[in-house]
Order: structure tokens, then C-alpha cells, then sequence
């Protein structure tokens, strides 16, 4: 088990190193930019897809994971830039926001009164369906309830997914709620598909960030990340 887990990191480190110097000799470009399942599903595609559309020698590969797996990814050098919404070390990389996220709490139409006292739909023992734990929309989620002392759901009542898509199917059919982002469900807002509750207790917002390693390739990140910011007025709202 040792000699696996160095030589996972050393075969990692000769990857990096091959996809440099390739890098350094050929006209184009390889980057790897890992994102969480809300930025990489629906903030990256778009300001890569315009990034590269700016570079056309640049070619980008989005990984998406949750939060830990892409801060873990990044140390061991097999990514050069994540995009995270979760908690992250901040003494061993290098932030910069790139813009807030809300957290909603959704359910199928007329399944739920419009604003709804999250404390009191947990102590009923109705369900909800949550992102797994790793995840920054779990964590953010987590907080909440810890930070208003509201009951911690049993297990019983909670169904986990690790997929938007799965979350909302199933609140779409009506088999619970879900606290989410705003910018994954937008286009099921709009359809009428699903419905949007304020929460009694208060809102979840969250800051989304680019995390990399600081000794790793930062002219691909800064250009990258300065990129983002200038762009960041043309990402969509779920209002707009």
C-alpha cells in the first residue's frame, strides 16, 4: 500500500512532467482545469468554450468531481486549475473568487407553500434528497443547519445523489425537496418544471472560487482566471 501511494504520485508527477515539456516544444497547448458538479456543469463549459474560441492553439479538458477530489487531483499535479464551491485549504493554494452562488430549496409544483420553515419540515420526518458528503452544496447545506440549530435529518429521510440530473428527477416527481444551486436548476425554474421556496430561516450563499497550487503553472492560470473575471458578467442568472 506504500509503494502504491508513491508510486501513484510519481507516476502523476511524470505525466505533469511530459504534458510541460510538450507544452514547451509544441505550438499547442494541453491544460487541464478540474470543476465541482455546479462549476463544471454549469459555469466552465461556457467560459472554456470562449477561452478557446480567444486560443485556438489552447486545448482544455474539464474534469468534474466534488470539491475534495478535485483538491486532491490538484496536489497530486494531475490538474492545473479548479473551479470549487466548497471549503477548500487555503494555506496550500491559491484563491481567487470568481463570483456568489445561492442555494434554493426546490420541490415539484405545489408540492410545498411557497416560503417553508426548513426546521419544521426536517422534525416531520419528510424527505429530502441531498448532494453526498464531499460535496460543497452538502457541506454549505451542513452549515446551515448547524449555524440555525435546526434538526440534523435522520438517514431514513434523506436519499443521497451525487448527480444533478438525478436530484432533479426525483424532486421533479415529487419525492422530496432538495436545497440546491440556483444556477443548476434555472432552466427547470423557468419550464414550470420545478418551483423555487424562500426559506424562513434565512438564505445559503456561497462564494465560488478558483483553487490552484502555487508552484504549479500560473501563466495558464492567471491569464485563465483574468479571462473568467471579465467574462463573468455574461454567465447567466436564473432571474435573467
Amino acid at each position: 500500500q506504500a509503494l502504491l501511494k508513491e508510486c501513484t504520485k510519481l507516476f502523476a508527477e511524470a505525466g505533469e512532467i511530459r504534458r510541460r515539456v510538450g507544452n514547451a516544444s509544441k505550438s499547442r497547448k494541453f491544460y487541464r482545469i478540474g470543476g465541482t458538479m455546479t462549476a463544471g456543469g454549469y459555469i466552465l463549459p461556457e467560459l472554456v468554450a470562449h477561452y478557446m474560441q480567444r486560443h485556438s492553439l489552447h486545448n482544455i479538458e474539464i474534469c468534474v468531481a466534488n470539491t475534495i477530489e478535485i483538491a486532491s487531483r490538484l496536489k497530486m499535479h494531475a490538474l492545473d486549475l479548479g473551479l470549487v464551491e466548497g471549503p477548500f485549504d487555503r494555506e496550500l493554494f491559491s484563491a481567487t473568487p470568481l463570483l456568489k452562488d445561492r442555494l434554493i430549496l426546490v420541490s415539484a409544483p405545489g408540492l410545498i407553500a411557497p416560503q417553508l420553515e426548513l426546521g419544521a419540515y426536517i422534525a416531520s420526518g419528510k424527505r429530502l434528497i441531498l448532494r453526498e458528503v464531499g460535496s460543497g452544496t452538502r457541506y454549505y447545506f451542513d452549515c446551515f443547519i448547524a449555524r440555525h440549530h435546526l434538526p440534523t435529518p435522520k438517514p431514513e429521510n434523506v436519499v443521497v445523489a451525487n448527480s444533478f440530473d438525478a436530484i432533479k428527477h426525483l424532486v421533479g416527481n415529487g419525492f422530496g425537496v432538495s436545497v440546491i444551486s440556483e444556477l443548476a436548476v434555472r432552466d427547470e425554474l423557468r419550464s414550470g418544471q420545478l418551483v423555487a421556496a424562500t426559506m424562513k430561516e434565512g438564505e445559503i450563499m456561497r462564494d465560488i472560487n478558483f483553487i490552484c497550487m502555487p508552484q504549479d503553472n500560473l501563466r495558464f492560470a492567471e491569464d485563465f482566471i483574468a479571462f473568467c473575471r471579465a467574462e463573468q458578467r455574461n454567465i447567466a442568472s436564473p432571474t435573467n
